[in-house]
């Protein structure tokens, strides 16, 4: 069976805009990665030198800001459940695309043993 060529391009114009999305939104994804992983080891440092959480903010603020990520110092939560640090980040990455804008939600964190 012969595949008309009208289907195989159309068919290969969806891969490449699926394509397309996936190189776009590939970096932000991996940026919301490498700040997950600091706010893990800011909380795990956090045990062995306290610090006040106003600089624990910032210092997460400073390293979103270094990662273009949009997070506003109200977006970072810090609790002390129990004793133990808790770190809970919410905020959103608008993504602008030609036919289509989308907000990416993320909501990394972290809490001490």
């Amino acid at each position: 069976m012969k595949l008309p060529w009208w289907r195989l391009i159309a068919g290969l114009l969806v891969l490449l805009a699926l394509a397309s999305v996936l190189i776009a939104l590939g970096p932000v994804y991996f940026e919301d990665y490498q700040l997950r992983q600091y706010v893990r080891s800011a909380v795990g440092r956090s045990d062995t030198a306290p610090g006040s959480d106003d600089a624990l903010r910032a210092s997460i603020l400073t390293r979103a800001k270094q990662l273009d990520l949009p997070v506003a110092a109200g977006e970072v939560e810090i609790s002390h459940p129990g004793g133990k640090l808790r770190v809970q980040l919410n905020y959103a990455v608008q993504m602008d695309f030609a036919l289509y804008q989308v907000d990416l939600h993320f909501h990394p964190g972290a809490t001490s043993r």
